[in-house]
C-alpha cells in the first residue's frame, strides 16, 4: 500500500457520512426542545425538573450509536442547561455536569448494548434488564449530578436528599417513557393494514387518550392526587392490545398531557407530587407492553413454523407423487420411444417419404427420452439416492436445453443469446442441471406470454457464464416484468407462485437439486430490467455434494 493510498484511508476515516450529520444536528435540535418544553417548575439554579425526557433521547442515541457518540451528548446537556435554565451555575460546573453524566449515560448503554439490549423492546426479560440498568444509571447520575451543585454551592445541604430523590425519578420517567419508542422500527405497511382492519377499536383507543388527557386537566383543576389513577385503565388497554409500542406511546402523550396541565392550571398541585405515580404507570405499561409483545410475536412464530410444516407435508407429498409418476409413467415412455423407433425405421429408404417426417419423429423419441430420464432423476432425488456426477460443460447443456425451446421463443418472438467461453467443467448430474436450466427458461417463456403483444422493450433471454473462484456461475436474465414485490422474499418457498395455473414447485425444486449437487440457486437485480437468477456450480465435488 502507497502512501498516497494511506492518506486517503485516513481522510475517509476522519469525515463523517452526511447520514451523520444529520443525525447529530437532528439529535441536538429534539434534545433542546425537549429540554426547553419540558423545564417546568425547577428547583432553583438546575436543571431538576419533574419530567425529563430529553434524557430519553440521549439513551436512545447512545443505545443505537454507542459511547462514540457522547461528546455530542456533553455539548447538548451543556448547550441545554446553559440556555435553558434560568440562572444557570457557571459554566465551569455546567462542564463538569455534562460530562459526568453524559459519562454516566455512555456507560449505561454500553452495559446494554453488550448484553445484546439496544434493539426494540420485546420481552419481560428484555424490559426488567432495561428498567434495572436505567434505575441504576439514573440513581449514580443524580447521585453525582446533586453532589456537584452541592459543592459548588449552587444547592444546600438540606435539599440533597430531595433533589437527589426527584433528579432520579425525573430522569428514570423520561427515558423509560421515551427511549422504547425511539428504539422502534416501524413497519408502516402491516401498520396501516392493521388500523384499516380495527378501525373501531382504535377509535375507541383515541377516545380513551382523549380521555385520560381531560382528567389530566381535572386532576390538575381539583388536586387531587387520587384522580391519577384512572389513568391507568386507557394504558393498560392499549398496552395489551399493540405491545410495547402502544403502551409508551400512550404513556408519553399521557405525561406530556399531565405535566401541561398542572403547569397552565393556576394553584394545581406541585409536578413533584405526581413523580412516583407517573413513574408507576411508566413501568407498569412497558412490562405489561412487553408481555404482549412476546405474546404475539410467539403466536407468529406458532404460525409461521405451522405454515412451514403445512409447506414440507405438501412437498413431501409432490415428492411421493414424483415417484409414483416416475414407476407409472416410465414403460409407456419407453414403449413410446419404442414406437417412435420403429417409426423411423419404417420410413427410411427407398420408402421416399417427407424428410421432415424423421426429424420430427427423432425430436419425438428424444423428448420421451428426456422425460424418463427427468422422472428417474426426480424419483432418485426424493429416495434421497447419490447424485450422479459427471465432468460437464455447463454451456453445452444450457444450450441443448435452449434449443429444444427454440420452437416456443420463436413463437413467442423472443431473442436468445448465449455468453461465456474457456469456462471449466463442472462436477453435477446432468439431468438435474437441465431441469434447473429448463425451469428458468421456461419461467422467463411463461413471463413473456403474460405480457400483451407489441411493449415497449425488445423480449429477450440472456444466459452468460463466468468462472469465479473454484465455481462457474451462471446467470439468466430476461428483459420481462421482472418478480413482484410481494414474491421477493418467499420466492424459493413451495407452493409460491404469480402464475394462473402453475405450481410453485419449479424454483423450490431447482434450489434443492443445486444444493444436493454441492452448488445454489438466488435472484439478484435483473441487468435487462425483469428477473435475473444466478446458478452456483462446483468444479470439484465439494463436503456438501451428494455423491
Amino acid at each position: 500500500m502507497n502512501d498516497s493510498s494511506t492518506t486517503e484511508i485516513r481522510r475517509r476515516g476522519l469525515t463523517l457520512p452526511p447520514q451523520s450529520w444529520l443525525l447529530g444536528a437532528g439529535f441536538l435540535a429534539l434534545y433542546l426542545l425537549l429540554d426547553w418544553a419540558s423545564y417546568v417548575q425547577p428547583l432553583r439554579h438546575t436543571s431538576i425538573t419533574p419530567w425529563n425526557p430529553n434524557t430519553g433521547v440521549v439513551m436512545a442515541l447512545l443505545l443505537t450509536r454507542g459511547w462514540r457518540w457522547a461528546p455530542l451528548v456533553a455539548f447538548g446537556i451543556f448547550t441545554g442547561e446553559l440556555l435553558t435554565d434560568e440562572g444557570p451555575p457557571p459554566w465551569r460546573v455546567l462542564a463538569l455536569t455534562s460530562l459526568y453524566l453524559a459519562t454516566v449515560y455512555a456507560c449505561a448503554a454500553w452495559a446494554l448494548r453488550r448484553r445484546g439490549r439496544e434493539r426494540s423492546i420485546e420481552t419481560p426479560r428484555t424490559a426488567a434488564w432495561f428498567a434495572g440498568v436505567i434505575a441504576v444509571a439514573g440513581g449514580i447520575a443524580a447521585a453525582g449530578y446533586v453532589g456537584i451543585l452541592v459543592s459548588a454551592g449552587q444547592l444546600s445541604t438540606d435539599e440533597t436528599w430531595a433533589g437527589i430523590g426527584r433528579y432520579w425519578i425525573g430522569e428514570f420517567n423520561g427515558i423509560i417513557a421515551l427511549t422504547p419508542v425511539l428504539l422502534l422500527k416501524v413497519d408502516r405497511a402491516p401498520l396501516w393494514e392493521k388500523i384499516r382492519r380495527h378501525q373501531r377499536e382504535f377509535i375507541l383507543q383515541a377516545l380513551g387518550a382523549v380521555f385520560g388527557v381531560a382528567l389530566a386537566f381535572a386532576l390538575a383543576a381539583a388536586r387531587d392526587v387520587r384522580l391519577f389513577y384512572p389513568l391507568f385503565a386507557p394504558v393498560t388497554w392499549i398496552a395489551l392490545r399493540h405491545g410495547v409500542p402502544g403502551a409508551m406511546i400512550s404513556v408519553s402523550l399521557i405525561q406530556a398531557a399531565l405535566v401541561a396541565a398542572l403547569e397552565l392550571t393556576p394553584g394545581s398541585i406541585p409536578l413533584f407530587d405526581v413523580q412516583f405515580p407517573l413513574l408507576s404507570l411508566g413501568v407498569t405499561a412497558l412490562f405489561l407492553g412487553a408481555l404482549a409483545t412476546q405474546h404475539d410475536t410467539t403466536l407468529g412464530q406458532m404460525r409461521q413454523q405451522d405454515a412451514a410444516l403445512q409447506r414440507s407435508m405438501r412437498f413431501a407429498v409432490a415428492g411421493e407423487l414424483a415417484s409414483a409418476l416416475a414407476h407409472e409413467l416410465n414403460q409407456p415412455l419407453t414403449a413410446l420411444r419404442s414406437y417412435v423407433r420403429s417409426a423411423e425405421l419404417m420410413i427410411e429408404p427407398p420408402a421416399g417419404t417427407d424428410e421432415r417426417l424423421a426429424g420430427t419423429l427423432r425430436k419425438a423419441g428424444e423428448q420421451a427420452g428426456r422425460a424418463a430420464a427427468v422422472l428417474q432423476r426426480l424419483r432418485e432425488f426424493y429416495q434421497g439416492e447419490a447424485a450422479r456426477l459427471e465432468p460437464t460443460d455447463p454451456l453445452m447443456v444450457c444450450a441443448r436445453v435452449a434449443n429444444a425451446l427454440q420452437d416456443r421463443m420463436r413463437r413467442s418472438a423472443v431473442e436468445f443469446q448465449m455468453r461465456g467461453a474457456g469456462l471449466p467443467r463442472v462436477m453435477v448430474d446432468r439431468t438435474q442441471l437441465e431441469i434447473v436450466i429448463h425451469n428458468l427458461l421456461t419461467n422467463s417463456l411463461d413471463a413473456f406470454d403474460a405480457l400483451p403483444a407489441g411493449g415497449p422493450r425488445p423480449r429477450c433471454i440472456e444466459v452468460a457464464a463466468q468462472v469465479r473462484g473454484m465455481d462457474v456461475l451462471i446467470r439468466v436474465d430476461d428483459s420481462g416484468p421482472g418478480i413482484g414485490a410481494g414474491l421477493t422474499q418467499r420466492l424459493f418457498e413451495p407452493f409460491v407462485t404469480s402464475k394462473i395455473s402453475g405450481m410453485g414447485l419449479g424454483l423450490p425444486l431447482s434450489r434443492s437439486l443445486l444444493r444436493h449437487l454441492g452448488g445454489d440457486l438466488w435472484s439478484e437485480p435483473g441487468r435487462l430490467g425483469g428477473a435475473s437468477f444466478v446458478i452456483r456450480l462446483a468444479t470439484r465435488p465439494s463436503p456438501q455434494t451428494s455423491l
